[in-house]
């Protein structure tokens, strides 16, 4: 079913699948990292951010899922570091320790190879609609504006907000 609603797309590993089971008889092509698989729906986040190398918080631009098509080229896997010593993971309290950032439109800023760089802000959040319009995507606002005024609220131990909901139709 979830393959079903989100469309995604297998991509084949060869390093992977080729391997010979491990010593208890699982394959490893069972253990598929997530980053093989792209999304054609995918949803936007404002996330809170520790910027450890600039030693500040910004608010960065998430998305839940990999997309496909050009949005991707954009998209890098990065670590959330905690945004407090006071918040830390629990059986309660699960926190998103790495996820899938967008990186800046407009080029490197201060930073540039350290942790934190070159990640898109919500500033940008304009720039990133235009993009995604002229690239091939669908901002779906019916969507965006049922999740926004539902009662259901996103990875709120990490302070997520919904920017939008977006399909690929390339």
């Amino acid at each position: 079913m979830y393959r079903f609603i989100n469309n995604i797309k297998s991509t084949p590993n060869n390093n992977v699948t080729n391997k010979k089971h491990i010593s208890n008889n699982i394959s490893q092509s069972t253990f598929h990292i997530d980053t093989m698989r792209e999304a054609k729906t995918v949803s936007l986040f404002s996330q809170p951010y520790l910027d450890t190398y600039n030693q500040c918080y910004k608010n960065i631009v998430v998305t839940n899922l990999l997309p496909q098509g050009p949005l991707r080229n954009i998209v890098r896997r990065v670590n959330f570091p905690p945004l407090s010593e006071f918040k830390q993971p629990g059986p309660c309290t699960p926190l998103k320790l790495c996820g899938y950032a967008l990186t800046s439109l407009g080029g490197c800023n201060i930073g540039c190879g350290k942790t934190g760089e070159n990640l898109m802000v919500v500033d940008e959040v304009p720039d990133l609609i235009s993009y995604l319009v002229s690239n091939g995507y669908k901002v779906d606002t019916s969507i965006t504006k049922m999740l926004n005024t539902s009662e259901i609220r996103f990875d709120t131990n990490t302070g997520n907000k919904l920017i939008c909901v977006i399909t690929y139709n390339g």
